[in-house]
């Protein structure tokens, strides 16, 4: 509950929180609004959240969305037959070239590149410095070619990459699987590091969040992230579609009765992310561009197609174009999907341009909703992210790192601490009136916390109640005359 306190009074570090802890006022506040019988030093603070689970955190995720459906705090967020806008996305928030723990996931500056072709090149000077060729010439066998640093060529034997003659065994390049690309990329990765061994690497960790938003509203409601980070005895890292997947198969077991659609950027507009989604029961909305996506882009070019145009009230032109059943790729071509393409034209004529595929039946009734539905993924990263980021939460400072959790168990709480923030400010009448006493946030922050370190409080009503209409009774907020 101290972390907490940290970060819902926005103090800059952990130095700033612990220099006055000793303090009556902070002593008593962190009782009576936290909760917290004795305070703890910066060091054993650090000490006790290294050792937590971030999916310990969670719990209290789940127990404010208890509170907020109780009270019908998500009915304002219903949307499209009472489903619900869910945009998920990733983000940074720790990056260090010495600093890391045995979680943190690694990037390695000796970097290669790989090419598979289907035919034996005529010549390597087309390829970059530190690049793998990996051939197949018709029916010869697979041959594989590096060229270094100095555009020297020279050929390997496959058995010298453990485990990538099995992978390419009796397979031609057109016939490699997109997993199994992956996967031959990665040894070939992994092999370049082990024969070209270097110091400089950079530490991070990074989280996948997903938060309930609304087209018309500004508040957004975000479930508890899942760390991207290494696991006990794991040699590679974490990834942003694993991570992905682990928030929503927790988002569904916890809120099993919630209808949601999933909102994603065109990262996620791949058969396996979306299959996932279907057995969560998840619906969908997800860019997708045309260099990632050329068979169905043309596939919907030679199609019949529907069009449709309307305007608004704000001058502007909406044209649709869309299809339903179309193949996702040449790969997956019994997967359907529902393709949208839409264009915003303002009355400047500046014009915007989007597309998406959808598991959600598109009508001339609903592909207006479906379109904003799709726009509103960025409440993910302005409404979210930045607002850690540049509204004194401090998304992106070191609190402390640790040796196992404490990087990430940080970071869950800062989003805890603004899910309690947005939940108050979609709910709480005081923290509105309180709110409205200044022009910016962080000037509440800075209220809320100058209060807290000069007198003694014993409640959230109080506390708020003061900001809001001054300190009527001198009993509610008592200075210290001590």
């Amino acid at each position: 509950m101290s972390g907490l306190a940290m970060f819902s009074l926005k103090f800059p570090s952990l130095l700033k929180f612990d220099e006055n802890k000793a303090e009556l006022e902070i002593k008593h506040n962190l009782r009576t609004l936290y909760n917290v019988e004795q305070t703890p030093s910066d060091t054993y603070m650090r000490e006790r959240c290294d050792e937590i689970e971030p999916s310990e955190v969670r719990k209290v995720f789940k127990a404010i969305f208890a509170c907020v459906q109780r009270g019908k705090g998500l009915k304002p967020f219903e949307y499209l037959d009472n489903h619900y806008l869910l945009a998920g996305d990733g983000t940074g928030f720790f990056s260090s070239d010495s600093v890391h723990c045995k979680n943190c996931c690694i990037k390695h500056y000796n970097q290669c590149h790989i090419e598979i072709q289907g035919h034996v090149p005529t010549g390597f000077n087309q390829y970059k410095k530190n690049t793998y060729v990996l051939v197949r010439n018709a029916k010869q066998p697979w041959e594989l070619y590096f060229i270094d640093h100095e555009r020297k060529c020279s050929k390997l034997e496959l058995t010298v990459v453990d485990g990538l003659e099995k992978i390419l065994s009796g397979k031609s390049r057109s016939s490699l699987s997109k997993d199994e690309k992956s996967e031959v990329k990665a040894l070939l990765m992994d092999f370049y590091r082990q024969s070209h061994p270097t110091d400089e690497v950079t530490h991070y960790h990074n989280m996948f969040c997903a938060a309930i938003v609304h087209p018309d509203h500004r508040h957004v409601l975000p479930l508890a992230p899942e760390p991207i980070m290494k696991t006990d005895g794991a040699d590679k890292n974490d990834c942003e579609r694993n991570s992905a997947r682990r928030l929503y198969a927790d988002a569904r077991r916890e809120h099993p009765h919630l209808k949601f659609i999933v909102v994603e950027d065109s990262l996620a507009s791949n058969e396996p992310h979306l299959s996932d989604l279907k057995r969560l029961d998840m619906r969908y909305i997800v860019g997708v561009k045309p260099g990632d996506h050329k068979y169905l882009f043309e596939y919907v070019k030679s199609a019949p197609c529907i069009e449709y145009t309307h305007q608004t009230d704000d001058g502007k032109t909406h044209c649709y174009r869309y299809i339903n059943a179309a193949p996702l790729n040449k790969s997956h071509a019994d997967f359907k999907v529902n393709f949208l393409e839409y264009w915003e034209t303002n009355k400047k004529g500046k014009q915007q341009h989007f597309c998406w595929i959808t598991d959600i039946t598109i009508t001339n009734d609903n592909v207006y909703q479906i379109m904003q539905g799709g726009r509103i993924n960025w409440r993910i990263e302005n409404n979210t992210f930045n607002t850690l980021k540049n509204q004194d939460y401090h998304f992106n400072h070191n609190f402390g790192h640790g040796y196992n959790h404490l990087c990430s168990v940080f970071g869950m709480l800062m989003m805890l601490a603004f899910l309690i923030d947005q939940v108050q400010e979609l709910c709480c009448q005081l923290w509105k009136a309180a709110r409205a006493k200044f022009n910016s946030k962080t000037s509440l922050w800075d209220a809320m916390r100058g209060k807290f370190q000069a007198f003694l409080i014993n409640s959230w009503d109080d506390l708020y109640n003061a900001i809001a209409y001054g300190i009527r009774d001198p009993v509610t907020l008592m200075p210290n005359t001590c």
